[in-house]
């Protein structure tokens, strides 16, 4: 996995090429001290994943979120950041954010939650997932539960378990186009734009566990 750290302060950005550094698999290809310079290296550097400041000057972490978001959409993009602040967590969401770290996450939580973005999933931190759900809560009504086919859960919690579309495909017998077109109607449904977006929604009302 290609691996690209993007923060404004050294210091950070050598604590988690060093805390990386014995990961089988994860190879730090490039750093970015800023959003401007994010989306330059980008332009030349095959990567897979970015760990990506929440606040960086000039242009934010989330600036740059939106801009990947369009430029590179199958790009996967984790959050990091010193704030649990939900309305931080529920923007990098709404913005394609594949995952949300706290700064200060251990060394396994860390290669983890790169591992199941990589392969499809969407990571939350649990320090974040518990206020993040609390505030949700209620927004939807039990009587405005989304109605979702069993196949479209089925896929779901797939996507809830780290699967990308082609494990998916697999597993259930069925092509990757389809899975795509299921995973069209899940987001119709949900009203959501990510697959990070569509799991937390679907935690929260009860769809998956």
């Amino acid at each position: 996995m290609r691996v690209v750290i993007a923060d404004d302060h050294r210091i950070v950005r050598e604590g988690l090429r060093f805390m990386l550094s014995e990961s089988p698999g994860v190879d730090i290809v490039a750093e970015a001290e800023s959003g401007h310079e994010l989306l330059e290296l980008l332009d030349h550097t095959d990567v897979d994943v970015v760990l990506l400041d929440v606040r960086m000057p000039g242009m934010s972490g989330l600036d740059a979120l939106e801009h990947l978001s369009a430029t590179h959409p199958d790009l996967k993009v984790i959050i990091l950041s010193m704030h649990d602040d939900v309305a931080y967590v529920r923007r990098a969401v709404e913005l394609g954010a594949s995952g949300y770290l706290l700064k200060s996450t251990s060394r396994d939580e860390l290669e983890r939650a790169i591992r199941v973005v990589h392969e499809g999933g969407a990571y939350v931190q649990g320090e974040v997932t518990k206020p993040l759900l609390a505030a949700m809560a209620g927004e939807v009504g039990d009587d405005e539960v989304p109605s979702l086919s069993p196949r479209e859960r089925e896929i779901l919690q797939l996507v809830s378990n780290g699967r990308e579309n082609k494990q998916i495909a697999r597993e259930l017998g069925i092509s990757e186009a389809t899975v795509k077109t299921h995973l069209k109607g899940i987001f119709s449904r949900l009203d959501v734009r990510s697959r990070a977006e569509a799991v937390a929604v679907g935690i929260r009302l009860g769809i998956i566990e």
